[in-house]
């Protein structure tokens, strides 16, 4: 795409040098008439930003027959990506190995290991030790193994959750040890009673009451060091159990949540049975009742059970959508085989496709007949033949594919492209009546349009080329404004300078023609007779001469083939001088005037009648004397 963008700025360049078109003069063409009534194939932004599953898995919409995958809404019936994929499915061989069926008894049987129906209750150990055997089959993508390692990581999980709750007990026991040691030390251990003292001297009986009520100690019963550290102890041991709890608690939450983020990742990947597989394991490893998904509340998961299926997140609501996923997709596969053998090859491929985009890894997908599969192909290829046809206005090829996808597929449905190939076809058709008529009054301008809008809408429409040899028939003047027109269009000005007298009469009157045409012939003649006096001044052995003519005109027309033709032989001859010239401009664009002149004297003295040398000399002269004294 590049490199044609480039030759289209490079061939309007060209245009642009020996005819130069004036502003504003191109003709304005109106819109292209629509010639699809399909849903293309370029990606939009889903309009409904409430969408369930628009970015996570591909749904499929019947109503306007297009897909909704990743955040974008492609057209089912024309999209590279799904066309190239669900091509790759209908040429595949059904999956038949010995290993393939190996590997689905094995999931039937871990299943079967973790229901609750199970002889005895579920088995842990049973299933847990066939995953292992279906991680080796290379369909399972290790997408067991990653289930293991995930089981494995809750265990262990649990294990440090069933030692911290032995750890707490242990703290809780050593707490009441020292609960009940302190109230008894609260409750026996006191002062002692100062005894009765003899009166002494002078003393009365109040003298002796005050002597028998001393003051206590301070290191007994609850007022001694011992009672504190009790307390201490026990605040200790109360904040210890709480961090051991808060600690419990925050494991088990983090297990469960990187165990349901596997989960979840199961759905995406559209690995129905493995999501059955983990949440039945789920159930095994916490068997606290509590399978609240931890989910995002903007997240477009966490908006496919609150928004449509009007529930809060839970496992075992994960387990029920993964199980009638599984169900619609053997229902469409059902649905496939029946519709195949009514040869109605339309509904089987659209039942297909969509079965497809929902299980593309369920066994009733994988176990599908490849020559069954091999019908939808044929059907599917030509459906795209025709969409390809109307999408390049084709409409004979159309009208060919219509006939055949009716023969081969009972139930197709014509209705649209038939109506596209009708209308399309009708209004072509009518600008080409209307150009007939507007050639049978002598108005070619009118009927020139109405033939380029008829070939805007059906370019290979077989009336065209009658409508040419009319043209051919009516007179040689029409076809040689048609051929300036093309010519023009091409940018192939010397077979205009040839065909001068043929082309003259035929646009005279017409004012931007003429104009045209006298541009054209006036720059070719131009360089022509440059041409013709280098061929001359190199005959006399004046080839610088002879170059530095042409050196002149290739400015002003640097496209022309003739041209740069001569320029291209005369080359050889004269690259002393040209290389004289080269330098001493590139040194004067580098402000090295001295070079520069040494450079432009060296081509004056290979050439002294060299104009361009001499006006080298006289600039670099006078940009040397016009420097200030001063400076």
């Amino acid at each position: 795409m590049k490199k044609t963008l480039f030759s289209l700025a490079l061939s309007l360049s060209a245009a642009a040098q020996v005819y130069t078109p004036p502003a504003g003069g191109g003709n304005n063409q109106g819109a292209g008439t629509p010639s699809d009534t399909n849903t293309r194939s370029n990606p939009q932004k889903s309009s409904n930003s409430g969408s369930v599953l628009g970015n996570e898995i591909g749904v499929y919409n019947p109503s306007d027959d297009t897909i909704s995958f990743n955040g974008s809404t492609w057209s089912s019936s024309d999209n590279r990506l799904f066309e190239a994929r669900f091509e790759k499915f209908l040429n595949e061989p059904e999956e038949s190995s010995e290993a393939a069926l190996e590997y689905r008894a094995t999931i039937r049987e871990i299943l079967d290991a973790l229901s609750p129906h199970h002889k005895g209750g579920p088995s842990f150990k049973e299933a847990i030790d066939l995953l292992p055997r279906a991680a080796s089959y290379p369909g399972d993508a290790r997408l067991c193994d990653s289930l293991t390692n995930a089981i494995y990581t809750a265990t262990l999980a649990k294990r440090d959750v069933r030692f911290t709750k032995d750890l707490m007990q242990a703290q809780e026991k050593e707490k009441w040890r020292l609960i009940n040691k302190g109230d008894w030390k609260a409750r026996t251990d006191k002062e002692p009673e100062v005894g009765d003292t003899a009166k002494g001297v002078g003393q009365g009986d109040e003298g002796g009451k005050a002597a028998r009520k001393a003051p206590p100690s301070t290191g007994r019963g609850v007022n001694s060091l011992e009672y504190t550290e009790y307390l201490r102890r026990i605040a200790e041991i109360e904040v210890l159990k709480k961090a051991q709890q808060i600690k419990a608690e925050v494991k088990t939450e983090l297990a469960k949540m990187q165990y349901q983020a596997l989960m979840v990742q199961f759905f995406m990947q559209r690995r129905f049975e493995h999501v059955l597989i983990a949440s039945r394991f789920y159930n095994l490893i916490w068997k606290d009742g509590d399978g609240t998904l931890y989910l995002d509340d903007k997240s477009d998961v966490d908006k496919l059970f609150t928004e449509s299926v009007g529930v809060s997140p839970t496992v075992s609501s994960l387990d029920a959508l993964a199980s009638e996923a599984i169900r619609d997709v053997d229902k469409g596969v059902d649905a496939f085989l029946f519709l195949v053998e009514k040869e109605e090859l339309e509904s089987a491929s659209k039942r297909l496709a969509e079965a497809y985009i929902m299980g593309e890894f369920m066994p009733t997908i994988n176990t599908l007949e490849r020559e069954k599969k091999r019908k939808v192909l044929e059907f599917v290829r030509e459906a795209y033949v025709l969409l390809n046809a109307i999408d390049v206005k084709d409409y004979t090829t159309a009208t060919e594919k219509i006939a055949s996808l009716k023969l081969k597929a009972k139930d197709f449905d014509a209705t649209k492209a038939e109506a596209a190939v009708a209308t399309f076809s009708s209004v072509s058709n009518m600008h080409i009546m209307m150009a007939k008529n507007h050639l049978a009054a002598r108005d070619t301008e009118k009927a020139r349009e109405e033939i380029q809008k008829a070939m805007e809408i059906w370019p290979q429409n077989p009336k065209l080329a009658e409508f040419d040899k009319l043209v051919e028939s009516g007179g040689s003047m029409i076809a040689a404004r048609n051929d300036f027109d093309r010519l023009f269009s091409e940018s192939n000005y010397r077979e205009v300078m040839k065909r001068q007298y043929e082309f003259a009469p035929a646009i005279q009157g017409d004012t931007e023609r003429e104009e045209k045409f006298r541009q054209v012939i006036g720059n070719i003649t131009e360089i022509e007779r440059a041409v013709e006096g280098s061929k001359e001044m190199v005959r006399v052995g004046q080839a610088y001469a002879g170059w530095e003519k042409l050196d002149i005109v290739h400015e002003k027309f640097p496209d022309d083939p003739v041209l740069n033709q001569h320029m291209t032989r005369l080359a050889p001859s004269v690259a002393d001088f040209t290389i004289a010239l080269r330098n001493a401009s590139s040194h004067e664009e580098n402000g090295q005037v001295g070079s520069a002149l040494s450079w432009f004297y060296q081509a004056k003295h290979l050439h002294p009648t060299s104009t361009v040398a001499q006006k080298g000399i006289d600039r670099l002269v006078d940009r040397a004397l016009g420097v200030p004294l001063s400076n």
